[in-house]
């Protein structure tokens, strides 16, 4: 198939459906929850869009798991999922991560069966759970994030 499993690094995570939006955190002004995942632009400066992906298994057939750690903010925190909501919470929490097509991955809650996507395309929409039904904007390209050699 020549594709790679993109796991282990940094990456920005963005949206197939919506090419201007990579995952990123919006600010919430709730003292218990102060960000939840949100779709945003490339030019959103704060807070950055940069992701550890981890893989905890690589199966056949580009089938993964992987958890989705905060690499930007000074915190250690994962995008995990809680019932039917997408949560920005402190205990790792692992997605399956099947292949659907070159670069298009869907990112799965394996306790519920739904996958992440965006269900607009303006900076800040928060990301959300859906059944396979959203098409392109259930899809994510995981994209390496380079530093610049400044």
């Amino acid at each position: 198939m020549g594709s790679i499993v993109p796991w282990d690094g940094v990456y920005h995570i963005q949206n197939v459906g919506y090419p201007d939006q990579k995952m990123g955190l919006q600010i919430y002004l709730d003292a218990l929850d102060p960000y939840y995942v949100a779709g945003r632009h490339e030019d959103s400066l704060d807070p950055r869009i940069e992701w550890k992906v981890k893989a905890t298994k690589v199966g056949q057939g580009l089938y993964s798991k992987i958890v989705i750690q905060s690499d930007s903010q000074g915190t250690s925190n994962y995008v995990g999922a809680d019932s039917d909501r997408v949560v920005y919470r402190s205990e790792p929490y692992e997605w399956d991560v099947p292949y659907r097509e070159v670069g298009r991955w869907v990112i799965k809650d394996p306790a519920s069966g739904l996958l992440l996507y965006l269900p607009g395309s303006e900076d800040g929409v928060q990301v959300q759970l859906t059944e396979d039904v959203a098409g392109e904007m259930s899809y994510w390209r995981f994209i390496p994030f380079r530093p610049s050699s400044e």
